[in-house]
């Protein structure tokens, strides 16, 4: 029998062992050096980038509004651009104003400067509006005004320019050939203001949106005197009815103006004299208002004849009563009402219609979309009280209650058309982060079969205004109330945006030749954290080498696939190659005998 040799495989064995003790090390090496790493790494800084910032200053006149806040009212600019990293301050002087160039009589000195310390966007550079004799207008025109001339200029050449007058488009009247500088006379001034705004389009579509180019201009109402609204009220004196009160509404009227009421009466079956009364009524210029008292009203002494209201006494139904007032010859205006003597107590039916009232109560606004920001955060608001009925109606207070994070701008109020003081008219309380505005007078407003009460203010958004449409009530309360009360409220909803004129994000400024850079979100600026910055992640690498190091040393599977590694071409040539380093003899005779041995089988 053929003896059977045992072959030895105690080398083979012998290299596994080895190569598994390498692999073992080298990867615990890689895993401690790692770790070192990302321990001793620093956490990331965020690298200042220096970029340009730019501000602007402006002049405002005291004789149009007399604190900072809405750069609209600014009439003329200044911008300076300086590096992110220093403060920016912008050159105003009252020194160089040429006050000879401004519609305006205030002293060069009463000027005030405004500044805003961050301009976004500055590409609008420059706008100046002209009265018809050439003077800057610094926020004010008076109503005879004709004609104005709009000129805005650019810092570089856009498409698509044009004015915003009043929320609506009006395209220039001439473009310089640069495309630098447009310019509009404008004669449509039949407001009481004017919202102006310059803009143009750059390379992108992106509309310009630069505060030095919007302007609020106040177009001045008519100053001579007037009178608007006239109130009778009646008390029952035993069997007789009494003039209490009698109450003309009037306009521009100073205290001590000489006056004279003529009052003249229509009844269904009588006549009546006229009476011209000449003293015994009160003339508060303040309140726009001339009141007379029954007392005075029932003395003879205070008109030019020896009657008085006294000829009513025996008069019963309805009276017409009209009042012409005069300041020495000329007629200031002319105002009519009625009022009832009833001849016996009124059935519940007569009660009930005499307390009904018919209103139409509306809300509007100059802007449908406001900023938190200055300038274009302000908006001026509309309230319209018609009396649709067909006899005069009172109204005691209107009560607004403002969007969630708007607040009334002081002094801003003007009732038909008359700027009055928020002292006598005006309450504003805080509830929660809104505020309600209440207009009322002693007394309450009179007003006549078709006329209305009319209510102009401005309300200001602050930052915790709710982006997106914000919806508010104005609700009046009338001394006779209507069969239907929802007719004395009126809602209305203004937008809150970011932005009110760009769709697109918000991008830095740049150059013409420069890519827009939107801002990005933190999730895109913060470096992603490492592997192995976490200590579990770590362990787990651990475990893994030192799961996969017992596998291949203990199972069978394991030395197979070893046994494979270690007779394969691959890891042959890499060891070849490792004797270059550790083992340089042994390599370059093994390299010698592959050379010869393969010349040799060449030549066979």
């Amino acid at each position: 029998m053929e003896e059977v040799r045992r072959v030895p495989t105690t080398s083979e064995k012998k290299k596994s062992t080895t190569l598994l003790v390498i692999i073992a090390a080298i990867l615990g090496v890689g895993l401690i050096i790692a770790a070192v790493y990302f321990y001793t790494l620093d956490e990331p800084t965020d690298e200042q980038v220096i970029t340009e910032t730019t501000c602007a200053c402006y002049y405002i006149d005291p004789d149009v509004i007399s604190e900072c806040g809405d750069a609209r009212r600014g009439f003329l600019f200044e911008l300076n651009t300086v590096p992110s990293n220093q403060n920016c301050s912008a050159p105003c002087s009252v020194d160089k104003l040429s006050t000879n160039l401004l519609n305006s009589t205030t002293d060069q000195s009463l000027y005030q400067i405004c500044t805003i310390p961050f301009v976004q966007d500055s590409r609008c550079t420059e706008m100046t509006i002209k009265d018809s004799a050439g003077k800057i207008v610094t926020g004010k025109i008076p109503l005879d005004e004709k004609e104005l001339t709009i000129e805005a200029k650019f810092d570089a050449a856009y498409t698509d320019h044009k004015f915003v007058i009043n929320n609506q488009e009006v395209e220039p009247d001439s473009i310089s050939p640069d495309s630098l500088t447009i310019t509009k006379k404008y004669t449509e001034l039949d407001t009481s203001t004017l919202n102006i705004f310059a803009t143009a389009s750059d390379n992108s579509a992106n509309q310009i949106n630069s505060p030095i180019c919007r302007r609020l201009i106040e177009v001045e109402q008519t100053t001579s005197a007037s009178a608007s609204t006239m109130r009778v009220q009646t008390r029952k004196d035993e069997d007789t009815y009494k003039v209490s009160s009698i109450k003309i509404g009037i306009g521009n009227i100073e205290e001590d103006a000489n006056l004279t009421i003529r009052f003249s009466f229509n009844l269904k079956d009588s006549t009546i004299g006229d009476l011209s009364m000449t003293e015994g009524f009160t003339i508060d210029g303040s309140k726009g208002e001339i009141s007379i008292i029954e007392q005075d009203l029932y003395n003879s002494e205070n008109f030019s004849t020896d009657l008085s209201f006294s000829q009513l006494d025996k008069e019963v139904g309805n009276i017409d009563i009209t009042a012409e007032v005069r300041s020495d010859t000329e007629v200031i205006g002319t105002v009519d009402t009625s009022f009832n003597f009833p001849q016996t107590e009124p059935t519940s039916e007569e009660v009930q219609e005499a307390e009904e009232s018919k209103f139409r109560v509306s809300k509007t606004s100059n802007i449908n979309c406001v900023e938190r920001v200055t300038p274009d955060n302000v908006a001026e608001f509309t309230l319209k009280s018609v009396n649709d009925s067909t006899t005069t109606q009172i109204i005691y207070s209107v009560k607004d209650k403002l969007p969630l994070g708007f607040t009334y701008v002081a002094d801003s109020t003007k009732i038909n058309g008359v700027k009055v003081s928020d002292t006598e008219f005006v309450t504003t309380t805080d509830i929660g982060d809104t505020q309600e505005v209440v207009w009322e007078k002693t007394g309450g407003w009179s007003i006549n079969s078709g006329q209305s009460l009319t209510i102009v203010f401005m309300s200001e958004a602050g930052e915790d205004a709710l982006t997106g449409e914000n919806q508010n009530e104005v609700v009046i309360t009338p001394a006779e109330i209507p069969a239907d009360p929802e007719t004395l409220r009126a809602e209305f909803v203004l937008n809150v945006a970011q932005s009110c004129t760009e769709k697109e994000p918000p991008v830095e400024e740049k150059k013409d030749d420069e890519t827009p850079v939107v801002d990005k979100p933190d999730s895109e600026t913060t470096p992603e954290t490492g592997i192995f910055d976490s200590v579990i992640g770590r362990i787990l690498l651990g475990m893994l080498v030192v799961i996969v190091g017992w596998y291949i040393y203990s199972r069978p599977m394991g030395q197979t696939m070893m046994e494979k590694l270690v007779n394969s071409g691959a890891y042959k040539e890499a060891e070849v190659f490792s004797w270059r380093i550790f083992k340089p003899k042994k390599y370059f005779e093994t390299k010698l005998v592959r050379k010869v041995s393969k010349n040799k089988g060449k030549k066979s």
